[in-house]
């Protein structure tokens, strides 16, 4: 296969770019973040996104791209839908004119977070921008390709150069043993990284199409998931203040009651899901290796 990863120099990103790489010629891209080997490409550019797919003609096409801060996309939602949705239609766009297969990374803020946790089946109701954009995508997806795969997945954790995601937010917070407010009411499905990459590409081996939910197999809620977190790197569980979403005063209304419910893919694949404690631990054993 020929292989698009757009968004390679980003966390999932990242991840998927160097497992592809391994077996297959992969491209990447970048558009803020330069990181060797990768190409620059501003999805919002109908032109760029043209040229890259004139040139490489992928056969499959993954975007983990996006803007991810969902308070900034709260804050911006022009900004937020240029880049979450018109970023989107320019790749699936080219996509469709090379007959490419495509895979999209969704979210479970695509739901309200009142009946969660939430099948594949079930009747979205986006509360934000951000939700609301990943939404307006999986919709075009759906309506103007018929090779694809749309992977619902949250609350990703792993180690990243930016160190943006929760655990590695966590870790640095607490290693400085500084206090960090954990919400106890946000309830959703933490999914560790690598094993994220390694369902999708079974996903897109075995020719799969359609919606998948792909987190990992535990439910809980955030200020638990800190407290599993502090214990597996032993760090201190006192510096964790669990405190109510409405306290944090985020711009973002969040999706409470949320997580996804994963027997569609549990059946389709042999890759095991992993719960939180082994998650943890085999990202802490990463940690270990790479000092080693």
């Amino acid at each position: 296969m020929k292989i698009l990863v757009v968004g390679a120099s980003g966390f999932i990103g990242n991840i998927l770019y160097d497992s592809l790489s391994r077996n297959h010629e992969t491209i990447g891209t970048f558009c803020q973040h330069p990181s060797p080997g990768l190409i620059h490409l501003d999805i919002t550019s109908e032109i760029e996104v043209g040229e890259i797919f004139d040139k490489y003609k992928p056969s499959v096409v993954f975007q983990p791209a996006a803007l991810g801060n969902a308070n900034l996309c709260e804050e911006n939602r022009d900004r937020c839908f240029r880049v979450n949705f018109l970023g989107t239609k320019n790749l699936v766009g080219a996509a469709k004119k090379i007959n490419s297969k495509f895979v999209y990374f969704s979210s479970d803020y695509i739901f309200d977070g009142k009946n969660g946790p939430y099948g594949e089946g079930d009747r979205p109701n986006p509360i934000c921008n951000y939700g609301e954009a990943k939404l307006a995508s999986e919709r075009l997806i759906q309506e103007q390709l018929q090779r694809f795969l749309i992977i619902r997945t949250t609350v990703v954790y792993g180690w990243e150069r930016a160190g943006k995601n929760f655990v590695v937010n966590l870790i640095n917070n607490l290693s400085n043993n500084k206090t960090l407010k954990v919400p106890y009411d946000q309830i959703g499905s933490p999914t560790y990284a690598p094993n994220l990459v390694e369902v999708v590409e079974e996903l897109v081996l075995l020719k799969k199409v359609g919606i998948y939910n792909v987190v990992g197999e535990d439910l809980m809620d955030r200020y638990a998931f800190s407290q599993f977190t502090a214990e597996v790197f032993g760090l201190d569980k006192q510096l964790l203040l669990p405190v109510s979403t409405t306290e944090l005063k985020q711009p973002c209304p969040r999706p409470l009651r949320a997580g996804m419910k994963i027997d569609k893919v549990k059946n389709e694949i042999k890759t095991r899901l992993v719960g939180v404690r082994e998650g943890l631990k085999l990202m802490r054993k990463e940690r270990q290796d790479i000092h080693e």
